[in-house]
Parts: C-alpha cells; structure tokens; sequence
C-alpha cells in the first residue's frame, strides 16, 4: 500500500506581516508612477492607460480561460502597470 502525503501546514502571515506587505506595494506603485512622469505627458499617459487597460483585460480573459503559471504572471505584469499608470494619472491631477 503507498504512503499517504504529508500535507504542507497553512502558514498565515500575521498582521504586521499583511501591512509590510500593503505599504511595500504601494511604495513600488507610487515609484513606478514617478518614473512615468518624468518620461511622459499627461496626454501620453491617458492614451497608455487606455492601452494597458485592454491588455489587462486580455491578460485576465486568458488567466481566467487557463490559469497556467505563464498566464497568471502576464496578468500580475499587466496589473502592476496598469496601476502605475493610473497612480501617475492621480498625481498629474491632484497637482
């Protein structure tokens, strides 16, 4: 008869762990916005946000069809810019 698997416990990060984390991304986001305003106008960035808007629905139409790791990854990518975009566009109008 083969041996049963162990299974891997769950480790739940704690809560200071989760804020890290929140505050980590923010500041990426916040530095990837920065780095978009000093490269383009405020007119190139509607126009890329509309651009990376439509790939990241694409990227999640193909994660959601098949959530293989390459999907998944190109979905993460085009959140993450997707987001840096639209945190650059927050700053140019609250400026």
């Amino acid at each position: 008869m083969a041996r049963r698997t162990k299974r891997r416990p769950f480790r739940r990060p704690s809560p200071q762990q989760r804020t890290d984390d929140a505050a980590y991304r923010q500041r990426r986001v916040e530095a990837a916005a920065q780095a978009l305003l000093t490269t383009r106008s405020p007119e190139q960035l509607r126009s890329e946000l509309a651009d990376r808007e439509i790939l990241l629905s694409e990227a999640d139409r193909a994660a959601q069809l098949d959530p293989s790791p390459e999907n998944l990854s190109r979905y993460r990518v085009a959140n993450a810019d997707f987001e840096a975009v639209r945190a650059a566009l927050t700053l140019v109008d609250h400026a």
